[in-house]
């Protein structure tokens, strides 16, 4: 079969049930790991709400306001990098609002996402051909 390239896409592959176990596993922990990032970002903006109610001493409130003005550049440049990636969903509002509080870690679920989608049409689109 691999001395013929005119049947190489012949044949069925056969599924490997323990790669797809593992990488459900995979997924569950990446899942586990975005959850936690989503929680610790929102700790830090309930922290950054305090700083601005002035619940903090001098030093560092000024520290977390610091901070809080460096993640909201870097989120707004994530949301203008990956703007596109937003254009089809069905509440892109919502995710703008997400991806300034929560960063890469909204975003990374749906990059997952939409190369799921592209593949799912590549495959669909090799299958009329």
């Amino acid at each position: 079969m691999e001395n013929n390239p005119a049947l190489w896409w012949s044949a069925p592959r056969p599924v490997n049930v323990l790669r797809y176990q593992k990488n459900q596993s995979k997924r569950a922990g990446m899942k586990a790991l975005l959850g936690v990032g989503k929680a610790l970002a929102l700790a830090f903006w309930l922290v950054f709400g305090a700083a601005l109610a002035k619940r903090f001493g001098a030093p560092f409130e000024q520290l977390v306001y610091l901070l809080g003005a460096f993640l909201a550049l870097l989120h707004g440049a994530q949301l203008w990098l990956f703007s596109d990636l937003l254009s089809g969903r069905a509440s892109p509002w919502l995710d703008r609002v997400q991806i300034l509080l929560f960063g890469i870690f909204h975003l990374y679920p749906l990059k997952a996402e939409r190369a799921g989608e592209s593949l799912a049409a590549a495959h669909e689109e090799a299958a009329h051909a």
